[in-house]
This record gives C-alpha cells, structure tokens and sequence, in this order.
C-alpha cells in the first residue's frame, strides 16, 4: 500500500475534520491509520498533549461550551486532590450556560451552569471558566481543606491569581445558592501565605479543632543569620511545623533536613513533622499539636 499522502501544513496536530475538508483532504484520506480519531469529528497525526486534546474537543462541540470543574481547575493550575487531578483531562468536564444543551459524548462530563460573560476566558488556548467562576464550581465537589487549597492558591502572596475582594465578589454573587456558607468559610480561613496543599490541609486541620492558625512561611533568624524558611510557626510557643512529602526520604534531602532541624532546636525552637500518615488520622495530629503547644517552651 501506498504511503499516505502528507497532510495539508496547515493542519494542526490534532484537527477537525471540517477543517480537513475545508484544506482539500478526502474522506477517504481521513480514514487512513496513520490518523486517530480521538473524538468523533477529529483527527490526529499522533499524541496530543492534554490542553491539545482537550482544545480539539472543544472545537467539535458548540461554541458555547467550555471546561469547568477539575478541567478548568488544572488549566488554571489549582490544586486538586490526586484522584480529581487523574481524571480532570481523563474525563474532562465542559460546561454550558443555562439553556443549553447539555454536551454529551462519551467520556465526557457535560453540566449545565448559569454563565455571564466575564465567567469565560481562554487559558492555554482553551476556553475555560475564570479563576473566580472555576471556584464557585468547585466547592460543589471539594470538602473544605481541599476548597481551602485552592483559595489559598488563588490569594497566594508569591504569585496571586486574583485578591480577596475578587473572590469576595464572586462569592456575593452566589451566596443564595448553595455551598455558600462552604465558601465563605474557605474565605476565612485562607492564607495567602500557604505554598502547598499539605500546608493549607495541615493548617484547616488544626483550626477546625479549635486550635489557633499558625503563621505561614516564615523567616526564622538567628541575629543577623537567615537559618531557614518554616512551612508553619506559632512564635509564642517557637512551635515548627513541617509538613514531610515523600521527597524528604532522599538521603541526601534527609541529611539537610536533620542539619536544619538542629539549627532551629540551637536557638530554641521545637521541630514537629507532618506527613501523610497524620492525613490518614488527624485527630492523632491534632492531639500532638495540642499537647506541644501546652507545653513549657525553653526561656
């Protein structure tokens, strides 16, 4: 058999079939097997990445369509918890405006969502719901820690996406439908001083059971000497809070962690670790914080 003949350059990898048609490719050229049809009415030349699959979905689906939920979230980097992350471009989620039609192909997650104008936007090259709107969406599927996360992430002080009032507003805007009170309740508790996840699960965790917020990120000085940067910190107690991902069991990591660790306790300070266990029994954290932070604390 015949090699195919090479595609029209101003194909994309990833195109729709209209858009083939309209640069002269044949059906039967469409057809061939070195072309995959990863959605009905599309084609690629090969793997796409995940925005590309999700924009070529987007373009044989109405206008009026757009990712929302853990899709959108993932376009706008918002963490998400790692079984939402899996499936966010897996099973993507497209929304349309009230009134719509509803998308439904299979594996994909098509809703329904009052829209205005200002709700949509294009990120990567993909339309998507806005930050603010993405965040309404999603404390219809997030428990509180996780919702917290994501405030956190909007608000961040390194790299803000948008600022309080923003979501303020937006939260205004919904506080007749439901979830509300969810959302408001991650306002209050954010802390655009939190740079991970973990952080903000560590620190919800705590105050949630009553215990004060801690300070994140925080410079710790020995005179003129920076000795290091703490995940968490209550100064009163000289308190330290780190939260321990699976990168810390690096050897060398953990000899830098340890070396840091006895720089703090030399000028005073109590070390305490959090990793995943504690996130799979946190009333055991909650414990030990509380019993640290009543305990004596060196003159």
């Amino acid at each position: 058999m015949p090699a195919p003949t090479p595609l029209p350059s101003v194909l994309a990898p990833g195109f729709t079939v209209d858009d083939a048609r309209d640069a002269g490719v044949s059906a039967s050229r469409l057809r061939r097997k070195d072309l995959v049809p990863p959605f009905h009415g599309a084609r690629s030349r090969g793997a796409l990445s995940d925005a590309q699959r999700l924009g070529l979905l987007l373009a044989v689906v109405p206008l009026h369509a757009c990712a929302a939920g853990a899709t959108a979230a993932l376009l706008h980097g918002l963490p998400l918890p790692p079984a939402r992350e899996a499936d966010a471009f897996g099973r993507p989620v497209l929304a349309v405006p009230v009134g719509a039609t509803r998308v439904r192909r299979p594996g994909v997650r098509g809703c329904v969502l009052d829209l205005v104008g200002d709700d949509v936007v294009r990120r990567r090259g993909v339309r998507t719901l806005s930050v603010a709107r993405t965040w309404v969406d999603l404390s219809r599927q997030l428990g509180l820690a996780d919702l917290v996360a994501v405030t956190d992430r909007i608000l961040s002080r390194r790299a803000p996406l948008l600022t309080r009032d923003d979501l303020m507003a937006m939260a205004e805007r919904f506080a007749r439908t439901p979830y509300a009170r969810l959302r408001a309740e991650a306002l209050r508790l954010a802390d655009a001083g939190s740079e991970s996840p973990q952080e903000s699960w560590t620190r919800v965790t705590l105050v949630t059971a009553g215990l004060p917020a801690p300070e994140c990120n925080v410079e710790i000085w020995d005179g003129d000497r920076m000795i290091g940067r703490v995940d968490m910190l209550y100064p009163a107690q000289k308190l330290i809070i780190e939260y321990q991902g699976d990168h810390h069991r690096d050897p060398a990591q953990w000899r830098a962690d340890e070396l840091r660790r006895a720089e703090l306790e030399a000028a005073g300070y109590r070390v305490t670790y959090v990793t995943a266990a504690d996130r799979r029994d946190p009333a055991r954290l909650v414990a030990r914080i509380r019993r640290l932070l009543a305990a004596p604390t060196r003159p």
